[in-house]
Order: C-alpha cells, then structure tokens, then sequence
C-alpha cells in the first residue's frame, strides 16, 4: 500500500512540474512531446523519491537537454524552464507555510502519504487556475526580452538566472540536510522571493530601456526617411521647373522648324528629344502620385524614398492605391519597418534577375488593411517556410536577419497576418492588418 502511495506521490509531482513547463514554455507542446517530457519527469521524481534532492540536479539536466533539442531557440527553452522550476520552489515553499497554518503541521506533511498526496494534489488545482495567467504575462516578458535585449544582456539575463538557481538548490540541500522545519522554510521563502523579485524588476527595467532606446532609433530613422521624402519632393518641384523651362525652349525650336517648313527636321527633334524627357517626367510623377491616397506621412515618406530608388536602378515599378488608406491599427514606425526590410529584400532580390519588377499595392478591404510587395526573383531552392527562421536567406550565410525582425514585430499584435507564398515567377510578401473595435 505504501509502496502504491508512493508512486501516485512520484506521479503527482511529474503532473505539477509539467503544469509549470507547459504554460511558462514559449511554444506548444505537441502531444509526442508532452508524453516523452512526463515520462522523463515520472523517472526523475522516482529517482528524487530514492535519493533525496540530490536527484533534482539530474531532473534539471535532462530536461534541460531534451528542451534543447525539440526547439531551435535553446537559450529560452532552458531560460523558460529554469524559470518554472524556481516558480515551483517558491510556490512550494509558500504552499506548504499555509498548510502549516491551516491544516497540518509540516512534520506530519512529510511523514503521511495520504496528507501529503491530498497536499499535491490540491497545489496542482491552484496552479492550474494561476498559470495560465502568469504564462501569458511571462510570454509577453520574452517577447519583449528577445525583440529589445542583445546578447550581452541575454547573457547578464542567463548569469543571473543560474546564480538565483545556485542559491535555491543550496538552500534546499540544507534544508534536507537539516530538517524542513516552518521557521527555516519561511526564511528560504523570504530568500527565494527577494532575489527573484529583485531579479524580475531588473530585468524588466533592462528590456524597457532598450525598448525605449530601440523606439527612438526607429523614430530618428522615420524622420530620416522623412526627410528624404522632403527632398524628393523639392528635387521633383526642380526637375518640374526645369522641364518647364526646357519647354518653351523646346516650343520655340519646334516653331523654328515649322517656321522653315522643315517636317522632317521637326519629327526627329519631337521624336528623338520632346516625348522622352516628357515621358520620363510623366511615368516618374504618375507612379509617385500614386501614393496619394496614403495618408500616413511618415509610411509615405518610406515608400517615396524607396520606390523611386528602384526607379532610378531601372526596375519597372508599379503602384497600386485605389482607395484612400489611413486609420491603420498597427504602429506605424512597426509597420515602416516591416515595409522598409519588405522593399530591401524586393528590390536587392529583382536586381537578379534579367526583366526586374516590382509590385506595390495597398488594399482597403471591409475591415482590414491589406499591403502586398512582390517581385521577381531568381528561385534558388529555399523554402519558404524557413525564410523567417535566423540565418537562413536566399542571400547566402550570416544574413536573413530583416525576415527576423518582422517574425518578432508580428509577434506583437494580434491582428496582424504575415504570409509569403510564390506565384507566377513572382516572390510576394503580404501583410494583413484586421481592424479591432
């Protein structure tokens, strides 16, 4: 009977550990995977159940490995992990404080099965109705942490975590060693919650000034495009005025020509310097007046200065903005970005190719915005899948980074849609902007 107990006690503890890792784990876990982490969790909290807390170093290593390995983001799976079981301590240390208040004294908690089974299983109620919500708030955290924290904090962030993991197991080895006694686990939870607290303040503070120092490079690079919107603009208004004078010129040579009668002579000046100077001004304001129906400067001012630099290497460009397009529900210093890599990506990738081509266009559908980039480009055999994973790029090794940007910017808003497909010798980037009331 004891020996029953026991293991329902073993499996208990697995089902609590795995609550923790399956809400404060970035990804969904598959059901191949839940199965295969219970199993190594169940053989753990049997070893732990033989020779004491000395096996939870082998529970924290081989979870760690298997974490490493069924996703390609190691460092967060691990930093993720480490994370649940320090939760799981505190939480435990604390649970069992109120137990000792209200329903047994500690002592007997560790000596009857059955109270201590009743013990697990009503902690694994309570954070059943507590992780959700402290797994969405910690994702929100790691977004942050991986949108605006380098890799130098990310090891400051890794350093910390391991030197708060020390003195947990520490503490725990001594506490085995000397007897859970409730003054000597109300001091571990004394211990444990300031430095985690102190830990989790510092560490947000970190990503909120890199936060703060990445929105203002952004806003600096807004105004940069800005104003090079300006001086499109006025080098436009120059040529304008400069065509305007060629112009009458140009009316007084034809009239010299009709003067003398010369048809010929007046047919190859029209042909040959009238029409194209008239249909280069004429094709390069047409498309650039296209933009007008955007309402947003500063995504303007990007798109003006972008477009007529494909322009001016000789790619054909088309603009499509039919409907007046504002109000769009995403921020737009994000949504500049995101165009800004989707035009670099279009224009670097259509200079391949022999006939180069670009497409822009900007759909008001219903109640979304709709932007649309595609270009030809020279099929090189990748994916498409894996183009936004880090690294991997048609423009060969260390590169790519652009495409991980925009995967990490999405990742902020929850109504915004991002797909990539290829139709028609076409590469096309599409990005869907649902309005939310």
């Amino acid at each position: 009977m004891d020996a029953l107990l026991q293991l329902m006690s073993c499996f208990l503890n697995a089902i609590m550990y795995m609550i923790l890792i399956y809400y404060f784990l970035p990804f969904k876990l598959q059901f191949k995977e839940i199965t295969i982490l219970f199993t190594i969790l169940s053989t753990n909290m049997f070893l732990i159940n033989k020779v004491g807390n000395y096996g939870v170093i082998f529970l924290l290593i081989s979870v760690s490995i298997y974490l490493m390995f069924i996703r390609k983001n190691r460092f967060i799976n691990i930093m993720s992990f480490v994370i649940s079981y320090l939760f799981i301590v505190i939480f435990d240390q604390f649970f069992s404080l109120l137990w000792n208040v209200f329903v047994c004294p500690i002592s007997t908690l560790l000596k009857n099965t059955i109270y201590y089974i009743l013990y697990v299983i009503s902690a694994i109620v309570v954070l059943l109705i507590i992780c959700p919500f402290i797994g969405k708030y910690y994702h929100l955290l790691i977004r942050k942490i991986e949108a605006y924290v380098n890799k130098q904090l990310f090891v400051l962030i890794g350093s910390n975590l391991g030197i708060c993991l020390i003195i947990v197991l520490f503490n725990v080895f001594i506490g085995e060693y000397i007897g859970y006694t409730s003054r000597s686990i109300g001091f571990n939870c004394i211990l444990f919650a300031c430095y985690f607290i102190i830990s989790t303040i510092l560490i947000i503070n970190i990503t909120k000034q890199n936060e703060k120092r990445i929105e203002l490079e952004k806003r600096q690079e807004a105004y940069q495009h800005l104003q090079e919107y300006t001086n499109q603009i006025e080098h436009m208004y120059s040529t304008l005025r400069s065509f305007k004078h060629d112009y009458s010129n140009m009316m007084l040579t034809m009239a010299e020509y009709i003067a003398s009668e010369d048809i010929n002579g007046l047919k190859n000046y029209f042909t040959n310097e009238f029409m194209p100077k008239n249909q280069k001004l004429t094709s390069d304001t047409t498309k650039i007046n296209s933009l007008i129906n955007l309402k947003d400067i500063e995504l303007k001012s990007l798109l003006s200065a972008k477009l007529l630099y494909a322009l001016n290497l000789g790619i054909n460009v088309e603009i499509e903005i039919i409907e007046e397009i504002s109000h769009i529900q995403m921020d737009i210093i994000d949504l500049a970005r995101i165009v800004g890599i989707f035009l670099d990506n279009a224009i670097e990738s259509a200079l391949e190719t022999e006939q180069p081509k670009l497409h822009f266009a900007a759909i008001n559908s219903e109640n979304k915005k709709v932007i649309i980039i595609a270009n030809t480009f020279l099929d090189k055999g990748i994916p498409i899948a894996t183009l936004k994973e880090e690294g991997v790029s048609t423009k060969g090794k260390k590169r790519g980074i652009g495409l991980l940007h925009v995967k990490e910017i999405v990742s902020n808003y929850q109504n915004v849609l991002w797909d990539m497909e290829v139709k028609h010798n076409y590469f096309i980037q599409t990005l869907t902007i649902t309005e939310t009331f």
